[in-house]
């Protein structure tokens, strides 16, 4: 009995591994038989790329390269996600075309790549470059793939993977302001509008909670996470938007804030209220050539934050100290 089951497990595990073997060499005929979307002479075009349009309904977003930097063009070419850009171009040079559909343009509507049809949600990427343009219409999914055409051409192609992108202008900013490690912070300083000032501090480098200066050791136990969260909301701060300083009517500051880290680095920043919507600015940041904090201290910009940012920001010594008392 034993050695017809070792027999039978044998077989078993044989016809397994052929049913794999095929299923391998199935997906390499369907990957040889399939080719690029795009052709050598338009690939050559994206690697040069000057900008890139998205195009959705009645949206769109557009991104360009200003001085070696992609930049969001109705946002005053501020900064774009290097990561979204490169993902989107990654995603246009991988496509692959699977299958040939019909080439009939009364079915595009059908398919969704009908860019006049009533309602439409269709995706139109156009990327160009000083040699010219390569237009793609993105439409439905099929199964795992996706159907899309060329914006001058009736043939409809079948690639391997859907496309996705978002043509909300927002969502392409590259909108990290600050980027300091807590562990590399050594002090800091509040100043609220009316005066009153918190000094914070740390009991030695490489200690990641903060301090309140002048208080005793049982005032200061079980206020760390308080006091941290102020300190973490300037220097790990990702903005809800952005906007040119110039566009606001910039009064006196709700609250300035001063960072100061272990190698000498220095970040200098302001709060405002601006008709119920806050916006801090960099005011000032040194580093050290050695140093490589991120802080994006470009002067022209005004960062807006959202409510929690900003209670997480505007804390005073009563917010942190609960039922005691200060020296």
């Amino acid at each position: 009995m034993k050695v017809k089951l070792v027999a039978v497990l044998a077989v078993i595990s044989i016809l397994l591994i052929a049913m794999a073997l095929q299923r391998q060499g199935s997906d390499r005929v369907d990957d040889l038989q399939s080719r690029q979307l795009l052709s050598e002479e338009q690939l050559a075009l994206v690697n040069q790329l000057d900008s890139l349009v998205l195009a959705k309904a009645d949206v769109e977003v557009e991104v360009v390269r200003d001085n070696g930097r992609w930049g969001v063009v109705s946002k005053d070419l501020f900064p774009a996600q290097p990561e979204r850009v490169a993902a989107l171009l990654h995603a246009v040079r991988g496509a692959r075309v699977t299958e040939a559909q019909t080439d009939n343009p009364e079915y595009h509507a059908r398919l969704g790549l009908d860019l006049n049809a009533p309602g439409d949600s269709t995706l139109q990427v156009t990327l160009n470059s000083a040699e010219g343009s390569v237009g793609i219409i993105f439409g439905n999914q099929v199964g795992g793939g996706q159907v899309a055409r060329f914006a001058h051409e009736d043939q409809v192609w079948l690639i391997n993977r859907p496309f996705s992108m978002t043509v909300n202008d927002v969502e392409w900013l590259d909108l990290q302001v600050t980027q300091i490690p807590m562990t590399q912070a050594a002090s800091a300083r509040w100043i609220h509008a009316d005066g009153e000032m918190l000094e914070l501090e740390k009991t030695g480098e490489g200690d990641y909670n903060f301090r309140l200066a002048g208080l005793k050791g049982a005032q200061q136990q079980g206020n760390e996470r308080w006091i941290n969260s102020m300190v973490l909301a300037l220097i790990d701060l990702r903005a809800q938007d952005v906007k040119l300083r110039s566009e606001l009517e910039l009064d006196e500051p709700m609250l300035q804030m001063q960072v100061a880290t272990w190698s000498g680095a220095e970040l200098e920043a302001s709060l405002y209220d601006v008709d119920g919507r806050y916006w801090l600015l960099v005011d000032r940041f040194e580093q050290s050539e050695e140093s490589n904090l991120g802080v994006n201290a470009d002067k022209r910009w005004a960062f807006q934050l959202g409510i929690g940012q900003v209670e997480n920001l505007n804390k005073r010594q009563s917010d942190i100290v609960r039922g005691t008392e200060a020296e």
